[in-house]
């Protein structure tokens, strides 16, 4: 008799979902004893005016904000978690909302981690490695009531236990995982993201997308990760298309959402945060290009170039997504598979590579930086299909 190998599901963020449902925002942050809020949010959502959307919850409210912290950038860095700790600190809040798509979340969560486990820099709880992990029981509860009010239907790190972020110095990724470093509370809202340009309203679904991949294809799949995966990409396929023509549609926005908190559980529960992964940490910060166009970029190359790391699970992925499977081999399916990858990015106008050239000292470079990226470490790629997948995304001069 085989051992069936343990997996599990830690979702212990509640999820609120629906148009206005941010309006719960004050009376949720009230109930968890919080009176003074800390808004982290990125200087485009202000501008954009999705910040005041939610900040009008607060009009007649006794909880107020007691400042807004807009520094965040694309890739959040070790120095955007020190500052918002140390601002946090001055403005004197006991509690955090975060605003925004994957960075600004991120950013959030770490900092509430760095207050909450008494250090000053982020880089501390690292002690010199690129992934760090702090898991119950030895993980203890931060003590910081948090709510995630998502902006982009993408990363799912409204939910999410783990955080990326950039060094500030060597531009490497560093994964931070604490098991209550997730939000208390997200409100899944899609009238925060009908004012999206099409190229933010697409590209993080691809990262929502890939992480439904490897949740459903790592090596660790399970019953839990199988669901949510089939069930998120499903979604993405069809609610994408209508969600970048018909940017009002709230039940397509608000399927995309629901995608994103689905599809990243999947994938931590799956455990499986690579191959495609691998390419958009090192490529997309290296040439600051989006996370979600870097995984929109590199998904259908990986499917191509990667088989044997699909072949054995595509029949049953392809049927959750409602192909036709009889008379068809397994390695046919995975050619529909990625050709209904590039269809859907095509209708959203992304491009099927970078128009980026490469020498021959930063294609090694870029190699290097692919095989150490903390996401793949658990399941490293092989050498040729690091190279020719980089091969057919940029254009190498080597």
């Amino acid at each position: 008799m085989s051992r069936k190998k343990s997996f599990g599901l830690d979702l212990t963020t509640v999820v609120k979902a629906g148009p206005g449902s941010r309006m719960q925002v004050p009376k949720t942050f009230a109930g968890m004893g919080s009176s003074r809020v800390a808004l982290i949010t990125d200087k485009g959502l202000i501008e954009a005016g999705v910040v005041d959307k939610v900040a009008e919850a607060f009009a007649e409210s006794d909880v107020s904000i007691a400042g807004t912290f807009d520094g965040v950038r694309q890739d959040n860095d070790t120095r955007d978690i020190n500052e918002i700790a140390g601002w946090y600190k001055d403005i004197g809040a006991d509690g955090i909302l975060g605003v925004g798509g994957g960075s600004v979340m991120d950013a959030a969560k770490s900092a509430k981690a760095l207050l909450g486990m008494g250090a000053t820099d982020i880089l501390e709880l690292f002690g010199g490695r690129t992934i760090v992990s702090y898991a119950r029981p030895k993980a203890k509860p931060l003590g910081i009531p948090h709510i995630s009010t998502p902006t982009t239907s993408g990363t799912g790190a409204e939910v999410s236990q783990g955080s990326a972020i950039l060094h500030a110095e060597t531009r490497k990724k560093l994964i931070f995982f604490h098991q209550h470093s997730n939000s208390d509370f997200a409100f899944l809202d899609p009238e925060l993201t009908v004012s999206l340009p099409r190229h933010l309203t697409a590209e993080p679904a691809f990262d929502s997308l890939v992480h439904c991949f490897e949740g459903f294809f790592t090596p660790l799949h399970n019953s839990f990760a199988d669901a949510l995966a089939l069930r998120a990409a499903r979604l993405i396929l069809d609610n994408l298309p209508i969600a970048v023509e018909d940017p009002g549609n709230l039940d397509a926005r608000g399927e995309l959402q629901a995608a994103s908190t689905m599809s990243v559980t999947a994938s931590v529960s799956g455990r499986g945060a690579a191959p495609i992964h691998n390419f958009a940490d090192a490529v997309g910060p290296h040439y600051g290009i989006s996370h979600g166009l870097s995984n929109a970029v590199y998904a259908p190359i990986v499917l191509k170039n990667f088989p044997s790391h699909y072949l054995k699970r595509i029949r049953t992925f392809a049927q959750g997504l409602g192909m036709t499977t009889e008379s068809k081999s397994d390695e046919e399916l995975l050619a529909e598979v990625k050709t209904e990858v590039v269809n859907l990015m095509q209708i959203c106008g992304i491009q099927s590579k970078f128009d980026i050239n490469v020498d021959a000292k930063e294609y090694a470079h870029l190699v290097k930086e692919v095989k150490e990226d903390p996401a793949g470490m658990a399941y490293p790629l092989p050498d040729d299909v690091i190279e020719t997948c980089l091969k057919e995304s940029l254009n190498v001069n080597a």
